[in-house]
């Protein structure tokens, strides 16, 4: 009998963590380009959930910006506030940027949390595109 109980409370707390290791379609896979904008996925990590979805935001931006050739702090991007459209790299370049899904799991191995972003990036800072509302349960853009 207690080897029952030891294999039914075994494959529970199993069963339980494969469950948060299971990550959203766009994660592994970004939908494809428009004509004036593409889907990037980032990830931050932090001991809460505001702190890793904040780390998560700059680490899009950054390497947004460093995909551009701009510079950017990211102590100074880790500060931003919301989701913002138009993310200023400086005085010169404001990033068109949109978040659009976001999925947090808490951290197995040691404390904290892991979030993982889908953002809209423009592919030509001179230019806000129109960002289309995207499905995060069905990959899709609707």
């Amino acid at each position: 009998m207690k080897k029952i109980l030891l294999l039914a409370l075994f494959t529970a707390c199993t069963l339980s963590s494969l469950g948060q290791d299971v990550l959203p379609q766009w994660v592994q896979t970004p939908p494809p380009a428009s004509d004036t904008y593409y889907y990037r996925v980032s990830q931050g990590t932090g001991l809460t959930e505001e702190t890793a979805n904040k780390k998560a935001f700059a680490m899009a931006v950054l390497e947004s910006a460093l995909a551009i050739g701009v510079p950017l702090n990211l102590q100074q991007l880790e500060q931003l506030e919301g989701d913002s459209l138009l993310v200023e790299a400086n005085r010169y370049v404001k990033i068109p940027i949109n978040k659009v899904c976001q999925h947090t799991v808490e951290l197995t191995t040691r404390r904290g949390y892991r979030t993982y972003i889908l953002c809209q990036v423009a592919k030509d800072v001179r230019v806000i595109p129109n960002f289309k509302s995207f499905n995060c349960l069905s990959n899709k853009e609707e």
